[in-house]
């Protein structure tokens, strides 16, 4: 009986001793495979984290250099848009000029008025540039929306907001990816006072009225009004005999009526201070509208008010003196523009000159991770070859002793 535990201890052993070599053995030509030292956290767990550690480095890097490619893109595609808009305001400019010849009939202008339009829509078109993946690159946070919409009335409207959208490239920087249309193309400083209208976003006229035309009639009038707001209010049908629509102008400052009751027509231009609005469409009772007095002038505005007056200006001495004072007008408001513009194109050239350092940056970090893993992670090979060899001339010693040792048995000595 003893005899019989012995053979099958000996047995055991032998085998429990060649199964670890060969796991040992195993374990080693898995590392030259992979050329890893480590293949599980139990044979380093030090290095295993520290492992782990770099290689979420490595994929962070890999995100911020793909953000990196995504901001480029749009960056260089708002450059080519700005620098298109910028070519087409030298044209305007050239347009203006040429309509302030005292020389020309209003036939003649309204010639130079057709090339405008186009221009303007030309402008629009740029305005309303899509980055690769097809969203709105100047309508701030509303990228799946076209920022400068055409209305009912002909004239071009911001509908995008002021959000500018940014893009990290590392792990404390982030990089404006855009600017948006109402910073570029509509806050232009204009050379006198204007208004700009607003519809209320809780109108209920249905589609919702629009409000636009927006113009100083009379420059005297509208200095002594500056800097007040009006608000445009449609009142109950009943408040009249007969029942129709019409509506209030009162000061927004301190609410005071400066209109009451007007009887409301679609496109007909509203009066208050020495400015004017019009307003297309049917607005429902209690629609408001905000008319602010400011010193700003969107592109298209400008030149969409220079068009109307090319079109209206009769060739009568008062009418040419006005067409006089709007060119000089508009060709101050149309250097503004330029000078904004520039603005733009040199921020957007400082940000892709910071795309470029940073990508050369990522790059560099990229080296020094990846070598602090090598230097951990990888498998010397002439040590591991060596101790391979020595693994297998440890493992088939160890099989031919066991052969050996399993042959032996005690009817050999009876």
């Amino acid at each position: 009986m003893g005899l019989r535990l012995s053979t099958m201890q000996i047995h055991a052993t032998g085998l429990a001793g060649m199964l670890d070599l060969q796991k040992a053995v195993s374990r080693t030509q898995e590392q030259i495979a992979g050329n890893k030292r480590v293949l599980t956290p139990g044979d380093d767990p030090i290095a295993s984290t520290r492992i782990l550690a770099l290689n979420q480095e490595l994929a962070l890097n890999d995100q911020y250099n793909s953000n990196l490619e995504t901001l480029t893109n749009r960056l260089q595609r708002e450059e080519v848009a700005v620098s298109g808009v910028s070519d087409l305001v030298m044209r305007a400019q050239e347009l203006v000029t040429q309509a302030g010849n005292g020389a020309l009939n209003k036939e003649q202008r309204g010639f130079i008025a057709i090339e405008m339009q186009s221009l303007v829509k030309s402008m629009a078109q740029m305005m309303n540039s899509r980055d690769a993946s097809g969203e709105f690159i100047f309508a701030g946070y509303q990228g799946k929306s076209e920022p400068f919409v055409l209305g009912d009335d002909g004239r071009y409207r911001y509908a995008g907001d002021e959000g500018q959208r940014s893009i990290q490239i590392a792990s404390a920087t982030s990089v404006a990816s855009s600017d948006s249309g109402k910073a570029v193309f509509v806050d232009v400083k204009s050379v006198v006072n204007t208004v700009v209208g607003h519809a209320n976003t809780s109108n209920r006229g249905v589609p919702p009225a629009i409000i636009g035309g927006e113009r100083v009639v009379d420059p005297d009038a509208f200095a002594k009004f500056y800097p007040e707001d009006v608000i445009i209010e449609f009142r109950p049908l009943e408040e009249v005999e007969p029942a129709l629509l019409t509506y209030n102008i009162k000061q927004a400052s301190d609410g005071r009526i400066l209109k009451e009751n007007l009887p409301y027509q679609s496109g007909e231009l509203i009066e208050f201070g020495g400015a004017g609005v019009r307003i297309s469409g049917e607005p429902a009772v209690g629609d408001t509208f905000i008319v602010e007095s400011s010193n700003k002038k969107g592109l298209l505005t400008n030149l969409e008010d220079f068009i109307i007056s090319l079109k209206d200006l009769s060739d009568s001495g008062s009418d040419k003196q006005e067409l006089a004072q709007q060119v000089a007008n508009t060709l101050g408001n149309l250097n503004n523009a330029q000078t904004t513009l520039l603005e733009t194109r040199s921020s957007v050239g400082a940000r892709l000159n910071l795309v470029e350092a940073s990508r050369s940056n990522n790059a560099e970090f990229e080296l020094v991770i990846k070598t602090a893993l090598s230097e951990i992670a990888d498998l010397d090979y002439s040590k591991a070859i060596s101790q391979l060899s020595q693994e297998s001339f440890i493992l088939e010693a160890a099989q031919a002793s066991f052969a050996r040792v399993s042959r032996l048995s005690i009817f050999k000595y009876i």
